[in-house]
């Protein structure tokens, strides 16, 4: 093994010593500790991942910098005791937990925009009166498919209402075809 290499390891286990010492954790409670750190680390990871999509970037600079004081305080505390199984158990489980809760929180935030194409060949013009009704712009387009004319249905919805107004597409139609898109940007419309 290089000689830098041994050295930069050296160094890590010589840092993560120095933070160990400062977090007044006793050796028991560590495990507890660092999947609580991982876990809220991977879900700020999650929640940062979903802004720098989103175009985001002041949110995704300032979860980024919690997450990475979160993720070197976690990492430190198992190298530290590289030998104790807990807390390389604890740092998977808080790994696996954040990703759940991460995805969570989002879709209960559930910002942004979604565009809903809606395709029925029997209730298009039926599900865009319900859905204009509910106050969202609506363009409606007459198209062929395989076996006739089918409604091509474009209607913008914040995110959070998607589930709602799927289930209502599902009760006036429940041949439509329905898909969802994460939209970043909008511009123009009625709204406008």
């Amino acid at each position: 093994m290089p000689a830098w290499l041994i050295a930069f390891v050296e160094t890590l286990f010589e840092q993560a010593r120095w933070i160990q010492a400062w977090l007044p954790i006793p050796a028991a409670g560590m495990p507890i500790a660092i999947i609580l750190l991982r876990t809220t680390d991977i879900t700020l990871s999650t929640l940062r991942t979903f802004s720098v999509a989103r175009g985001r970037r002041l949110t995704a600079w300032l979860i980024g910098f919690f997450q990475a004081l979160l993720f070197v305080t976690a990492v430190s505390a198992v190298l530290a005791q590289l030998e104790n199984l807990l807390n390389i158990l604890a740092f998977a489980a808080g790994f696996a937990t954040g990703n759940v809760l991460g995805i969570t929180i989002d879709g209960i935030l559930a910002p942004g925009k979604s565009l809903l194409r809606i395709y029925s060949s029997a209730h298009g013009e039926e599900l865009a009166h319900t859905l204009r009704a509910l106050g969202h712009g609506v363009t409606l387009i007459s198209g062929q498919g395989r076996v006739g004319t089918v409604n091509m249905i474009y209607c913008y919805v914040p995110r959070r209402w998607v589930r709602k107004i799927k289930q209502q597409v599902i009760v006036l139609d429940p041949q439509a075809y329905l898909s969802v898109e994460n939209v970043r940007q909008i511009r123009g419309g009625w709204r406008t």
